[in-house]
């Protein structure tokens, strides 16, 4: 068996390295033809403008004001909650897809503050289950994110005590640790 020293080792891996992004380089941004005249876009061409898609989301959230709730980007498309039902049209003409929700950024935000009043009166562990609340515009609502080991625990408190109210809560098993987020 022959020992290559570690410099040639290195300059080996570093050869091979530069070969295999070359071959993965050298047909980026190209477009493949499919048939006699015709091509398909490259990627690129088929990405969404999300930058664009922002700023309608930010024309929007000062156009609706107070009503405005919340905007995501999903399949491409810009969608925005409203707790306003005249507002709809404004959004729908501005090109993006219109939702109407009951609770206002507002309701949702106080919505935290007090689910999380709530957790810190709970005995442990469960003071500690929920990791995360973030605002759901798809519903209105709040996602909760908690520890998996006591998800029914929390559902089954919630249910009982209300500290939402109305307030719609989806649940996702948080993969983090246990401390408060207060």
């Amino acid at each position: 068996m022959i020992k290559k020293s570690p410099l040639a080792q290195r300059s080996l891996a570093l050869a091979s390295t530069a070969v295999v992004a070359g071959l993965m380089l050298s047909g980026c941004g190209q477009a493949t033809t499919s048939g006699e005249g015709s091509t398909e876009p490259t990627s690129s061409e088929n990405v969404v403008d999300q930058n664009a898609l922002l700023e309608t989301n930010d024309s929007l959230s000062a156009t609706l004001g107070d009503s405005y709730v919340q905007g995501w980007i999903e399949e491409g498309k810009l969608n925005v909650s409203t707790t306003d039902e005249s507002q709809m049209k404004a959004i729908e003409d501005a090109g993006a897809q219109a939702h109407l929700v009951n609770h206002s950024t507002e309701d949702l935000r106080q919505g935290i503050n007090d689910v999380m009043k709530w957790q810190a009166g709970l005995e442990a562990p469960l003071n500690t289950a929920i990791h995360g609340y973030t605002l759901n515009p798809q519903n209105g609502g709040l996602t909760l994110q908690v520890d998996a080991s006591h998800m029914d625990e929390i559902k089954k408190h919630l249910d009982a005590d209300k500290p939402l109210g109305d307030i719609p809560v989806d649940f996702t098993e948080s993969g983090g640790i246990a401390t408060r987020a207060n």
